[in-house]
């Protein structure tokens, strides 16, 4: 978990130019970019199982930065096993309306901004 974190935040700053120090997000939706900048923070889309594209992406990045979910996930766009098992982390850690549905509505695009805080990092 930590570890996860940290590779993130080390690989951040590497990234940057000009030596500058990569700050360690917080679990806060206003902290979302640049870490997980594939779609607006206020643009949460309905995501289903199979679903490919940028929300699929914004979901996995959030679930990578912000959970405390103990398996990284790839950042590919492409809503299968995997994605469907740090989902269902992500709902039944945070107890999400609908209960783990698999299905990212409102309730859970909520608690991947701003999971609680025994959920997240």
């Amino acid at each position: 978990m930590r570890t996860r974190r940290l590779a993130l935040l080390c690989s951040t700053a590497v990234l940057a130019l000009g030596g500058s120090l990569a700050v360690a997000p917080s679990a806060s939706a206003a902290v979302a970019e640049p870490y997980c900048n594939y779609i607006a923070d206020t643009a949460r889309p309905t995501v289903r199982p199979n679903a490919e594209g940028n929300a699929v992406r914004q979901v996995q990045c959030l679930i990578n930065v912000y959970s405390k979910y103990p398996t990284y996930l790839e950042v590919d766009g492409d809503y299968g096993p995997a994605t469907a098992q740090g989902i269902y982390y992500v709902q039944t850690c945070n107890g999400t309306d609908g209960g783990a549905d698999g299905i990212v509505g409102p309730s859970t695009w909520n608690r991947l901004y701003n999971p609680k805080p025994a959920c997240a990092i």
